[in-house]
Formats: structure tokens, C-alpha cells, sequence
């Protein structure tokens, strides 16, 4: 993001655990008796801190960051002693409901997935219980509030080597005061589809423009990588339908360089 560095990325989970806890049985033995693969539940108990993170895709084709809830598993069969830091993708516990500013105590049940499906999670999450909640509410410190009219902007390269594309939002301050390029997935609150639609009945995309009111609050520490803003939608003001060209940028290679650095900054 210009100016406060933020980064793009997809809906995924990151788990900080140690090697070896993803995978319930080793390949080998999977191909030596893949009948014999059954999944497997463990109770898990975890802490959720109230204020999301921003999290690295570890599965799937296309590598991108999203929200995520962060915090550690107090027990499981895996940690016998401390505890482990976890992150989970906001919506990846069924059942659990994620609400900001609170710190949440929860009992899981962790599922192993088939090993052998390589572009998915190692484990499906589902709530059995909420331990305890707590309000300790988010940071504030530093916040301020701008309105932005934003887009979904496609990137291209022009010159010799027109190689790449960048999908990212593109929000200008309603009084000219500054530029703001995010992520697809890097505004808390909004998604990929206020951007463009499919329809059914024109059975094409609709692509629109929203005007937002946007907080953006620096973090104590990065919130991944060099990330250190969260930026949150705190209002829809208004959405517009608009010409799908106008979303084509193509730009000179250094422009596109410049601006996929500044959404990659890890």
C-alpha cells in the first residue's frame, strides 16, 4: 500500500506449529496402504487475541494474504508442555464467529485432511465450545479516518517482456489529499466480489466503484512482514456501477515493478 506498506493476498490459514504436526501419517505409508487412511480428531484448546493479523498463504495455487485470527493452542496431543502460536483465516473455525476486540478461549475439534490432496489445509477446524470471552477492546492509538472512492484495477506491463498482472484495489481520497493502492483481501470488512460481481442474468461480471470510509491504525509491532497498519471499512457510503475498461491499467514495466513491490512486501 502506498505510504503505509501493506500488502495483497487470498482467503487461507496459516498454522505456526512445528514440523511434524500437519500431517497425521507420512506419504509412504499413505501410498504403501491408501485405503488404510482414515482422518483423525483432536481436541484442541486455543486462545484467539482480539485484533486480526495479516497472514501469508501456505496452500493453493495462487499465493496472496488475508485476515487472520491469531493466537495459540494452550493443549493438544502435540504440545505436552507451553504453548504454540496459531493463526487461523477469519471464517476457518465452523461454527465460531469472530468479533474484533474481543480475547476468545476456545475448545476445537481439529481434523486431519487426506495428505494426499496437496492444495488444501492439514486439518479442518469445528467450535465445541466457547471457554470464555473477554472485551479488552482494539488499538486506537495513532488512528485516523479517511473517505475513498475505490476500484478493482487489473495491471498490466507494456515494452518488450509484457509478462505479469496485478489484481489490487486502487482508493483516492475524496479531497485529492493522497492515493492508496491495497490488496484485494487487505481491508477488514471487504471482499474481492463489492468490486465485481458476477450476474446471473447478463451472465457476465458488473464491476463497481465504492466510496468507503476507511480507518487505518498503525500497529504495535508488524502485523506480518513489514506490515504495520490495520486498515478497517467502517462504512459503505455508496456503490456505482462503471465500464469494466476502466479497471485495465497498462503500465510501463518500472511503474508495474514499483507498484508490485509495494503490494508484496514481505
Amino acid at each position: 500500500m502506498k505510504q503505509i506498506e501493506m500488502k495483497q493476498k487470498f482467503l487461507v490459514i496459516i498454522l505456526i506449529i512445528g514440523a511434524g504436526l500437519f500431517t497425521a501419517c507420512t506419504f509412504d505409508d499413505f501410498e504403501a496402504e491408501p485405503d488404510n487412511w482414515k482422518p483423525q480428531t483432536e481436541i484442541w484448546t486455543v486462545t484467539i487475541e482480539p485484533e486480526f493479523v495479516i497472514g501469508n498463504s501456505c496452500w493453493g495455487n495462487y499465493p496472496i494474504q488475508v485476515p487472520q485470527m491469531e493466537g495459540h493452542i494452550e493443549n493438544s496431543d502435540h504440545t505436552k508442555k507451553g504453548e504454540i502460536p496459531v493463526r487461523f483465516c477469519i471464517n476457518e473455525i465452523s461454527g465460531f464467529f469472530f468479533k474484533e476486540g474481543y480475547r476468545y478461549r476456545l475448545k476445537i475439534e481439529a481434523t486431519t485432511t487426506n495428505p494426499m490432496i496437496m492444495d488444501g489445509p492439514a486439518y479442518t477446524f469445528k467450535l465445541k465450545e466457547v471457554l470464555s470471552t473477554q472485551h479488552v477492546g482494539i488499538r486506537t492509538e495513532g488512528r485516523r479516518e479517511v473517505t475513498m472512492d475505490l476500484q478493482r484495477i487489473m495491471m498490466k506491463p507494456i515494452g518488450p517482456d509484457p509478462n505479469g498482472l496485478l489484481f489490487f484495489i486502487c482508493g483516492n481520497a475524496i479531497d485529492g489529499s493522497e492515493t492508496l493502492n491495497f490488496g484485494l483481501y487487505e481491508i477488514y470488512g471487504a471482499n474481492d466480489e463489492m468490486f465485481h460481481k458476477y450476474d446471473l442474468a447478463s451472465e457476465g461480471y458488473n464491476f463497481y466503484n465504492c466510496r468507503w470510509r476507511l480507518s487505518i491504525t498503525p500497529a504495535e509491532c508488524p502485523i506480518q512482514g513489514k506490515h504495520q497498519y490495520r486498515v478497517r471499512k467502517e462504512e459503505m457510503i455508496s456503490q456505482r456501477v462503471i465500464p469494466e475498461d476502466s479497471c485495465l491499467v497498462f503500465a510501463p514495466k518500472e511503474e508495474f515493478e514499483a507498484v508490485e513491490s509495494e503490494l508484496y512486501l514481505y
